[in-house]
């Protein structure tokens, strides 16, 4: 049964979203309309022979819920944000690892540093990529810090230091904390990093060989050779980046490829006429036609908080182009254009991003099988009703209980999953007890999976037999049947000799040993090592915040209300640290507590 006629007729001719939902009140589909009462009426045809269901006459939906919106801008934004909410069936999956990596070089402070992040923000700093993984924009940060070294401490670090650090010493930091460098030199050196970023290397090259030639002159021989070495670096970096157009241009492109049911989306970046990476986005579920799959890889890519270039090249038009454009170009601060060329070098480029495209569906599917196979051993070995799609690791990190943290780590066909990552600060457990930890965390994960997260296939559990009955009895006491859970021992020296690696399921007295170097061996590490980085990362921020903010509740005058103050006004300690001290007096109201807190962050 479809949308009735009657409940049609109820619409609105108006711009904004609707949901088709099942009888069951689940989201199928969601669309946006400039004439919501049109748009979903061209939905209730019913299909020609050979041609699919629409989200709206497929059998399955019932109803059709709407929101109004004043623009079509506005309803675009809400699509989205209703996708990602509800991600319905009918709409077309883009399986995206992550955000794109970019450099954040924080201009606005008095002597900027440069750090990787995936999350743009206005506030004033000077974002620069993106880059292909985070790791190219680290190696990127290290190689400019080796010519233009620009500090890396965190800003409550600069305020605090009392001597310049080891990387003054070997040339990596120009020590701007014990002002071993002036303001308007410093300025000079970002200038340069800003040039670099922005893809402008020749005219950094044209100022760094003036500057050697007068350093030459004025017989400075040891600056000149290290601006001689500078120029070098900056030359065989430029040489491996390889030329795609002779307009200097920014530009992103973007390329698609599908088959059998399946594809590839790659998005080519382009800075300053050269090529510097690119981005590939697995398409599944229903594709639809490619106006409709180009405006969604759109929404997906910058909407996230990807730099929009003020040209993107396309295989074809997008569907609603002109308020894509419109978005886009608020978004940027500039105007953007969408363009589909038809002949010449952009249209060379646009096949180089399908041609690459297809090499990532080819490379993906490569993966697929190699993973389908692991997945379905492991099935084997363990006992396991299915081979386990999504696994989640679980992992306690703690000092004598002192801060204990919990970590999950997700996995979806044997490939990290960003989202599911999950971090859980202990409550109920002050003592060092794993199991107990593990009962805690395992109860209040699946609470949170049955409320809606989603329970995975398998749960993996650091430790021994101890660790999987607690885990296996919050399972149990929480109802979930469907999901299994097993325990990963590390490999150990015994009074016999080596203990392998072995993994404790449910029903079976003896631990299945594991093979050293075996595709599961290293699979099932691989989790582990994982969800031990994420817990020891939490831990230590969760135990630096503590001792941070206890030292500061040990200052005359300063309690834990007021420490709840500063952290309600400047967000964070490293915004208390940076903060100066008439703003410091206007939030505590007291100038004696106020000169406290601030020369605690600048003191020797």
């Amino acid at each position: 049964m479809a949308i009735s006629r009657d409940k049609i007729k109820s619409l609105p001719h108006k711009p904004g979203v609707y949901l088709m939902k099942d009888n069951a009140g689940k989201v199928l589909y969601v669309g946006k309309a400039v004439d919501l009462r049109r748009r979903v009426a061209s939905h209730i045809r019913p299909p020609r022979g050979g041609q699919p269901y629409s989200p709206a006459t497929a059998p399955r939906t019932e109803d059709v819920d709407y929101i109004v919106t004043d623009t079509e801008q506005e309803a675009l934004l809400l699509e989205q944000n209703l996708i990602k909410e509800h991600w319905p069936p009918y709409n077309i999956s883009l399986k995206d690892d992550s955000s794109p990596a970019h450099i954040r070089l924080s201009v606005d402070d008095e002597y900027p540093c440069m750090t990787v992040t995936r999350a743009m923000q206005k506030d004033g700093a000077r974002y620069f990529g993106p880059y292909y993984s985070a790791d190219d924009a680290r190696r990127t940060i290290h190689f400019l810090r080796k010519i233009f070294p620009l500090r890396e401490c965190s800003a409550s670090e600069f305020l605090r230091r009392g001597r310049p650090c080891i990387k003054y010493q070997i040339k990596r930091c120009s020590a701007p904390c014990r002002g071993m460098i002036g303001r308007e030199e410093y300025g000079e050196l970002v200038r340069r990093v800003i040039l670099f970023l922005s893809g402008k290397t020749g005219d950094l090259l044209d100022l760094l060989q003036k500057e050697m030639e007068e350093c030459a002159g004025k017989l400075s021989y040891e600056k000149a050779g290290e601006l001689r070495d500078g120029i070098e670096a900056i030359r065989r970096t430029v040489e491996r980046q390889k030329i795609v157009t002779l307009d200097e241009a920014d530009r992103d492109v973007v390329g698609i490829h599908t088959e059998g049911g399946g594809g590839e989306a790659a998005i080519l970046f382009v800075r300053g006429g050269r090529l510097i990476g690119r981005k590939t986005i697995a398409l599944e579920g229903e594709i639809g036609n490619e106006p409709a799959l180009i405006r969604r890889i759109i929404l997906e890519h910058y909407l996230r908080g990807a730099f929009i270039p003020p040209e993107i090249l396309l295989p074809s038009f997008p569907d609603e182009r002109g308020v894509l454009q419109m978005q886009l170009s608020e978004m940027r601060g500039g105007r953007v254009a969408l363009l589909s060329p038809r002949r010449g070098n952009k249209k060379a480029l646009v096949r180089m991003a399908a041609s690459n495209a297809e090499a990532a569906l080819f490379s993906r599917r490569e993966r697929d099988l190699e993973s389908e196979k692991l997945l379905r051993e492991m099935q084997r070995k363990f006992h396991l009703a299915a081979p386990p799609q999504w696994v989640e690791c679980v992992d306690i990190s703690d000092i004598g209980g002192s801060a204990a943290v919990g970590s999950v780590v997700a996995f979806r066909n044997a490939v990290p999953w960003g989202d599911g990552y999950r971090r859980f600060s202990i409550k109920t457990v002050t003592q060092s007890d794993d199991c107990r930890m593990i009962h805690e965390v395992l109860t209040r994960r699946v609470c949170r999976g049955l409320a809606g997260w989603g329970l995975p296939d398998l749960f993996v559990i650091d430790g021994g037999r101890g660790q999987l009955h607690a885990a296996l009895r919050a399972l149990s006491e929480s109802g979930v049947r469907a999901t299994a859970a097993i325990a990963l021992a590390k490999e150990r020296q015994g009074e016999g000799g080596r203990v392998p690696e072995r993994v404790f399921i449910k029903g079976r007295a003896n631990a299945i040993s594991l093979k050293r170097g075996d595709e599961i061996t290293l699979f099932l590490q691989r989790l582990r090592d994982e969800a031990h980085r994420f817990a020891l990362d939490y831990h230590r921020r969760l135990r630096g915040k503590r001792l941070l903010t206890s030292e500061i509740e040990a200052l005359e005058g300063i309690g834990a209300a007021r420490v709840r103050q500063l952290l309600s006004s400047f967000g964070d300690m490293r915004g208390v640290a940076r903060a100066p001290l008439d703003a410091l007096t206007r939030v505590l109201r007291n100038g004696a507590a106020a000169r406290r807190v601030y020369e605690h962050f600048r003191k020797p």
